[in-house]
């Protein structure tokens, strides 16, 4: 079998590791840069560069740019015979949007953190004032941690915004929240009806616990309350693989940060000591359609 990986993120070490086990499974393999499709129509054919051999089997994962013309083109090859798992990609035609992802939460009873999506930076004052120091802030639409930033004070605050304001940046593309002071930073993975949970520990001097920035990672026994939520949060934004990030606040309340629609293995890998990619490899492949 033809097993092609389709991404906007190629250097993602996760990208090596379907490689690996979509091999070691007997198959082919290729990894397709979407950032380098080239399309021509000739007498009402299309054909698209670097494709010269449909796969049987095409998995989208980090889909990052060019939304619209990449949901164009695997409808194309869909209709064309080739089995796509996208995890729902051309359903939501989004990757990474925190704003939509935190309002389906809402909507579906899950706590998590809150909130405010801004027009304005001279709002962001009353909002944080609001919500109480420290508040953090982070880019919408930013994985791995990149983008995410925790501020003590107005004073600190307003440095930011200054910066961000010099070089052309703009209110909307932020989302503003509530600090939760936590004792436990846990990514839960869910691939289907497969769950793996790890948590977090920042590194000194951080408050971001990403293993992507350094941080390191340990398996952690999740309990059967906490593995519900954590489906329940991957349904809300209706997603059938993906990381659910949950804070245990020191209160013994539990807040969903975020859902991550294109979560790493590799760390997962490194805390539990499984599979994880195979895993998914294996599930990528039975459930495309």
């Amino acid at each position: 079998m033809k097993v092609n990986l389709a991404t906007t993120r190629v250097t993602l070490e996760e990208n090596s590791r379907i490689a690996e086990e979509v091999k070691a499974l007997g198959h082919e393999f290729k990894l397709l840069d979407l950032l380098k499709f080239e399309y021509a129509i000739r007498g009402g054919e299309i054909t698209v560069e670097p494709i010269d051999d449909l796969p049987d089997v095409l998995i989208l994962r980090g889909i990052f740019n060019n939304i619209k013309g990449i949901s164009a083109h695997v409808e194309g090859l869909k209709k064309r015979g080739v089995r796509i798992f996208d995890n729902n990609f051309l359903e939501h035609k989004y990757s990474i949007n925190k704003i939509s992802d935190l309002i389906k939460l809402t909507g579906s009873g899950i706590l998590v953190p809150d909130s405010f999506h801004l027009h304005d930076f001279e709002k962001f004052a009353g909002a944080s004032y609001e919500l109480g120091y420290p508040v953090v802030v982070k880019l919408t639409r930013t994985g791995k941690g990149a983008g995410v930033y925790k501020f003590d004070d107005e004073n600190a605050l307003n440095e930011f915004i200054m910066k961000v304001e010099e070089n052309g940046g703009e209110a909307k593309s932020y989302l503003l929240q509530k600090f939760i002071d936590y004792e436990y930073d846990l990514r839960v993975l869910i691939i289907g009806e497969r769950i793996f949970c790890m948590r977090r520990i920042p590194s000194e001097g951080e408050f971001r616990a990403n293993f992507s920035l350094g941080g390191s990672v340990e398996k952690f026994d999740l309990s059967q309350e906490d593995k519900k939520l954590a489906q329940r949060a991957l349904q809300a934004v209706g997603l059938e693989v993906g990381g659910v990030d949950l804070l245990i606040a020191q209160d013994g309340k539990r807040y969903v940060l975020e859902v991550n629609h294109t979560a790493g293995m590799v760390g997962m890998e490194a805390a539990t000591g499984k599979n994880i990619t195979k895993v998914y490899v294996e599930y990528a492949i039975k459930n495309a359609i």
